[in-house]
């Protein structure tokens, strides 16, 4: 596992996070558009969420920025579904060095990499932070 590196600002993010939510945020990273990416510990993604959305939906208006919460699994094939939630794909096989997501529908495929491979590089980042493979589609 890589030594996870949090600026000033991810961590007073991470700390509003845990303030406003009361739930154990493991990491936060932001994308170029400035989407926030909260990892939380397991178990506590409805805390997070709160009720009706109320939480997500507060910190949005507070931050102004469009939030993700993504909740941790200690087995990287769980994680990964967690972080494609709520596509749908046929199969996840963890091998040696990466993780590779097949799935036969096209559109699946191009949610998955985004456009310019987009939302593949958000989900290698999350994974690699925990685990140190690569997510691969196919």
């Amino acid at each position: 596992m890589t030594r996870l590196i949090l600026n000033q600002e991810t961590m007073g993010l991470s700390s509003l996070m845990e303030k406003v939510t009361r739930a154990k945020v493991k990491d936060c990273f932001t994308d170029e558009e400035g989407t926030i990416f909260f990892v939380v510990a397991p178990g506590e993604i409805g805390k997070a969420i709160g009720k009706g959305a109320s939480n997500i939906k507060r910190l949005q208006q507070e931050l102004q920025r469009k939030i993700r919460v993504i909740e941790y699994h200690e087995n990287v094939v769980e994680f990964v579904k967690n972080i494609i939630y709520p596509l749908r794909v046929q199969s996840i096989i963890e091998e040696q060095d990466a993780v590779v997501i097949k799935d036969s529908n096209r559109k699946t495929k191009s949610a998955l990499i985004g456009r310019g491979g987009k939302n593949l590089q958000l989900t290698n980042r999350a994974v690699k932070r925990f685990f140190n493979k690569e997510v691969k589609v196919e």
